[in-house]
């Protein structure tokens, strides 16, 4: 497994390629992070929508896929939430002080659609945390040396977040995620971005980009108390 969050509460992270492809596969999720966190846990899984819903779980008694929505949050501390990714962002939430944690799917449609501000709103209106309280952890994702683009979709990016190698644009994702957060009252130095590009390291993460497979291999976030 790939550790997102070396804490003695927080137990969180991404699964790697040896670990097999976890599309579409909710019993095979399950048992993976029955391993990692017991039985006695209630386990809660996104259904992606490349959107900015935010879902919270609180109060939900049975493992469940909750439809149509790209991040999750919740107070309760018997629920592990998860995601899948392949190249997208997955962007870890902990308020220390209010004890909610939080999980989202940030590829450049969310982005623009909002996922993280929808997520910000979240933590303030329904759990009333402080910004200032809160952690963020961006996961492995495809980063700007290899998030390749076309003038239409880089044209509704900031300047600042394109990046132009000869005829080719490129855009730093990671970048956006950062300057939404900060922009909307983050501590920095609250916020933290993984070194690691999926499609530079074929051989720990699938990558959509890279691979180009007839049937979509992907990672499994998570996030939980311990």
């Amino acid at each position: 497994m790939n550790l997102i969050w070396q804490d003695n509460q927080i137990n969180s992270g991404l699964s790697i390629k040896s670990s097999g492809s976890m599309k579409g596969d909710w019993l095979k999720q399950r048992n993976y992070l029955r391993e990692l966190f017991g039985n006695n846990r209630v386990i809660v899984s996104a259904n992606l929508v490349h959107g900015s819903k935010v879902i919270s779980v609180d109060g939900l008694l049975d493992d469940q896929i909750i439809p149509d929505c790209d991040a999750l949050i919740t107070s309760d501390r018997d629920k592990i939430l998860s995601l899948t990714v392949a190249d997208c962002l997955p962007i870890y939430f902990y308020d220390r002080k209010q004890a909610v944690t939080a999980l989202a799917h940030a590829g450049w449609r969310g982005l623009l659609a909002g996922i993280v501000t929808e997520a910000i709103f979240s933590f303030k209106n329904n759990y009333q945390s402080k910004l200032e309280d809160i952690e963020v952890q961006i996961g492995p994702h495809i980063k700007a040396c290899h998030f390749e683009v076309k003038a239409d979709v880089a044209s509704q990016f900031p300047l600042e977040l394109i990046i132009r190698r000869g005829d080719k644009i490129y855009i730093d994702l990671a970048k956006m995620v950062v300057k939404q957060l900060s922009e909307s009252g983050f501590l920095t130095n609250n916020i933290s971005v993984s070194d690691n590009c999926t499609h530079c390291l074929p051989d720990r993460y699938f990558s959509y980009r890279r691979d180009r497979p007839k049937e979509l291999e992907t990672m499994l976030a998570y996030i939980g108390f311990k």
